[in-house]
């Protein structure tokens, strides 16, 4: 299983767009949640956008309240689970609905801490003839937190299982650490399942034989070509971006989302401080000085970023100088070469051929 990201590290916020279809189902006025937790509604773009786990936990519970409040006849992390979809991820979604069992669906659960949330962590277990899914939320969340956020993943969990099945459930029961609550009905009922409340684990129980059974719509071709995607998408954005910046120290907000833009657009550390603010939603100006105030610069922050990449490129077999540096926005190999020089203190040629030990990040 997937270690859990440090609890204070902004997470992405991917499924801003998610969010906000909910709310709107449940009538709602997510703007206003956001501003009054401080949410930048100009950085949220669903590709660049951080959140901490903090902030997000405080709107999951006053959407909660907000729904009660309005009379909403929803629960709202049903709304949430169900309204879930991968955007700006098509290539998981792709490689779910081309999957030939649901074990091989099941590859997919792996990639949610890289892509989606780092806290959030799932696992395949099997016993005679049951199998669970094992949800673990980490960053030390107490359950009275944590619970629909869970509940929500399961909806996710089910849904997606219904694309593949069809009318055949997949579900026996839903054990959950949490007790019992006024919406646990409707839970019941959507997910078509029997809940046990005040569990030692939350999992979703279900025969071990639906693992194995053949699913329509296999197209092995594709959902090899998609689960290859994937994994590169996740090598290309490394490590989680509060690991460039000093570990010691908690990272700026901003810095950590200009870090996670860097790394999943490598086309911009070429294109210069204009091509960032347009990318983050922000004026040249607005983010100049938003990073002074954040004691950082974008010079500083590019320096990091081509660094971290450039030995992750030079480690590769077969790389050439000269595709790193291009890559890695350089108008030549001499400047990359002396830029290298700086940051490792020996030529990118020399770490290639005899690369050291990765640092530790």
């Amino acid at each position: 299983m997937p270690a859990a990201a440090h609890p204070d590290t902004p997470l992405p916020f991917v499924t801003v767009t998610n969010w906000i279809r909910a709310a709107r189902r449940c009538g709602i006025d997510i703007e206003a949640l956001f501003l009054a937790e401080g949410v930048d509604l100009a950085g949220l773009h669903p590709t660049t956008a951080l959140i901490r786990p903090a902030v997000v936990g405080r709107i999951m519970h006053r959407c909660l309240f907000e729904a009660q409040r309005l009379g909403c006849p929803h629960h709202f992390p049903i709304v949430l689970g169900d309204t879930f979809a991968f955007e700006y991820l098509a290539d998981v979604e792709t490689f779910i609905s081309t999957s030939a069992t649901l074990r091989d669906a099941a590859r997919a659960l792996d990639w949610i801490p890289p892509l989606v949330n780092p806290l959030m962590t799932f696992e395949l277990q099997e016993f005679g003839d049951q199998a669970r899914i094992t949800l673990h939320l980490g960053g030390g969340t107490p359950v009275d937190e944590a619970w629909p956020f869970i509940e929500a993943a399961f909806t996710t969990l089910v849904k997606f299982s219904r694309t593949l099945l069809g009318d055949l459930p997949l579900a026996g029961r839903l054990t959950q650490r949490h007790a019992a609550h006024a919406q646990s009905r409707l839970l019941a009922e959507h997910l078509r399942v029997e809940l046990e409340p005040d569990a030692d684990i939350d999992a979703l129980w279900f025969d071990r034989a639906l693992l194995d059974r053949p699913l329509i719509g296999a197209l092995p071709a594709l959902h090899e070509l998609a689960a290859r995607r994937i994994t590169e998408e996740i090598a290309r954005r490394g490590p989680p971006p509060l690991s460039l910046a000093n570990r010691d120290h908690e990272a700026h907000p901003l810095v950590c989302q200009i870090e996670q833009a860097m790394l999943s657009q490598p086309e911009l550390l070429g294109q210069g401080l204009p091509a960032l603010a347009t990318a983050l939603g922000l004026h040249a100006r607005t983010l100049q000085r938003r990073l002074r105030e954040a004691g950082d610069s974008h010079s500083a922050i590019l320096d990091r970023v081509r660094f971290h990449l450039a030995r992750q490129w030079l480690a590769a077999p077969g790389a050439r100088i000269e595709s790193v540096s291009a890559r890695l926005g350089f108008t030549d190999r001499r400047s990359f070469t002396q830029a290298f020089i700086r940051w490792a203190g020996v030529p990118p040629s020399r770490f290639r051929d005899t690369p050291p030990p990765p640092p530790d990040l």
